[in-house]
């Protein structure tokens, strides 16, 4: 389908692929694998010829006996979407906020000409229904944001099979995905491909992905493919030393020092949270949203405790709920012998600290990094005097040099920027820290170092965690303790190893089984 030939880019003399040859087989899933600033994504933009201004590029793309590199912009133009279709890896950027889904999906169809409006309706109807998104129950007239985030990545996909086009690149299609909802995402990936006869193009750099979806893989390093073949012959093989890491980075397990048990600092005692129901009518409402019910659990100091589930089941409110930003409608949250609500004192609210998913979003770009770490100092009375001394001192305890509280936050990386955000959490030598889906968007060998930090920083500093997350196997290997959350019920709870070596809710089970792995007989040749 797609043949690239020593393909090179630069941007601004910058080197940033080096001669990539990789074929994307007719009716075949090619995987390409590789850390952020690989260059798996700009391979990605250079077949589709959308490479940014000030690049150069070399070599050839060839679609049958057409050059894309040569293609004139016009001629692109009715390529793309109509041969070659893209699925990015955040649709809520991707979507227009102020246009329907049912009108992005059509618009492709109108502006290919391949339809007239009120047939690309009908056809953005049937293409919605085939990724799981039926009129019925989605009517076309919703705006992404009504939508959640498998089901913007629906819309996404069928945006771009409109036209059932030739190829599909889906850019880390699942990253931020719960792990039922990426199951489902693949499946339906791997239906297109078998139903359209379509090549698919996927860029991951999960390997259990991988493993279970590809029939090539391609690993890329620094903007070359380090290498290349079948996938099974290459994960028992694995011959080049970077795919090597990758899997021992993918298995990884800290070193963990289970600390005494003491008593608890975190109680929570039938928590509910309701969120108001729809409005009927001028004046009157429908029946409220339970979105926690009945919630009850201790977190003792020195303990990590894990909360896994779906999107939607309650994780990020009952956070925010044991955070103290929102209140609650029933039960009781007690954090150091003191009611937890929007009016907790700020003396202890300095206690408890949180890391989110999206370090970037997180902060402000426009402050330096002594500024974002110093930030959580407006909890205390008055700032300390060591301010500045202090702001080094945790950013050497995240692995950082001091240095970097004189620079801004986009000049650091991913697992740089994770850093900054717990060294902010660390700033106020908190008891307990909430990390929400904190490693989820990192790569598995900057994630590995995550968690070898997290770990160490907890035996250091006796820390309590409450770790949320939807990668089960990143829950298993940091945590103490698990609690399952379902439609905002606790469903399953208990000792870690014990939960997920014998689930007993079915939920647990399923969650667990959804969870990609590659193939126990791969890796024990891969050891042998």
């Amino acid at each position: 389908m797609i043949r690239c030939e020593d393909l090179s880019v630069s941007i601004h003399g910058e080197a940033i692929l080096r001669e990539v040859s990789i074929d994307i087989a007719p009716g075949k899933v090619t995987g390409l694998v590789g850390e952020s600033g690989s260059g798996k994504s700009m391979s990605a933009l250079a077949i589709m010829g959308l490479l940014p201004r000030g690049a150069e590029v070399s070599g050839r793309v060839m679609m049958g006996d057409e050059n894309l590199l040569d293609t004139p912009e016009r001629r692109m133009c009715d390529i793309r979407g109509n041969r070659i279709g893209m699925i990015f890896q955040e649709p809520m950027t991707a979507l227009n906020p102020v246009k329907t889904i049912g009108d992005q999906v059509a618009e492709t169809l109108i502006v290919h000409g391949k339809a007239s409006r009120a047939e690309a309706r009908e056809i953005a109807a049937e293409k919605l229904t085939r990724v799981g998104l039926p009129p019925d129950r989605f009517p076309l007239s919703r705006f992404p944001h009504e939508l959640s985030g498998g089901q913007r990545q629906r819309v996404a996909i069928a945006t771009a099979i409109a036209l059932s086009p030739e190829l599909l690149i889906a850019d880390e299609p699942t990253t931020a995905l719960d792990v039922t909802t990426q199951a489902q995402i693949l499946d339906l990936l791997n239906e297109l491909v078998d139903e359209l006869g379509m090549s698919l193009l996927l860029i991951t750099h999960d390997l259990a992905v991988v493993a279970g979806m590809a029939d090539h893989v391609a690993v890329m390093k620094e903007g070359e493919i380090v290498e290349a073949g079948a996938t099974e012959p290459l994960f028992r093989a694995m011959e080049h030393p970077y795919t090597k890491r990758l899997f021992a980075a993918t298995a990884h397990q800290p070193e963990r020092r289970p600390l005494p048990p003491e008593d608890p600092i975190l109680d929570l005692t039938d928590v509910v949270r309701e969120y108001p129901g729809p409005r009927k009518g001028v004046f009157g409402r429908g029946d409220p949203f339970r979105a926690v019910n009945a919630v009850s659990f201790q977190l003792h100091a020195g303990e990590s405790l894990g909360l896994v589930g779906e999107s939607g089941c309650g994780k990020s409110t009952l956070t925010r709920a044991i955070l103290g930003l929102d209140p609650v409608q029933g039960g009781e949250i007690r954090a150091f012998d003191h009611r937890v609500g929007p009016d907790f004192p700020n003396a202890l609210r300095s206690g408890i600290q949180v890391v989110f998913q999206d370090p970037y979003a997180s902060f402000n770009p426009r402050w330096r990094v002594e500024r974002l770490v110093a930030e959580p100092f407006h909890l205390m009375p008055a700032p300390p005097a060591d301010r500045r001394e202090r702001v080094a001192q945790v950013l050497e305890d995240v692995g950082l040099n001091p240095d970097a509280m004189d620079r801004y936050i986009h000049e650091f990386s991913g697992g740089q920027r994770q850093r900054i955000a717990i060294a902010r959490a660390l700033i106020t030598r908190p008891d307990l820290i909430v990390l929400d889906e904190a490693v989820s968007a990192l790569d598995v060998s900057i994630r590995a170092q995550i968690l070898d930090l997290i770990s160490d920083l907890q035996a250091e500093h006796k820390l309590s965690y409450i770790f949320i997350s939807h990668d089960l196997s990143v829950v298993r290997a940091v945590t103490d303790r698990v609690m399952v959350m379902k439609a905002g019920e606790i469903v399953e709870a208990g000792v870690t190893q014990t939960v997920f070596d014998a689930p007993q809710h079915p939920y647990t089970r399923q969650l667990i089984a959804a969870t990609p792995r590659i193939p126990e007989d791969w890796q024990e040749a891969k050891h042998a």
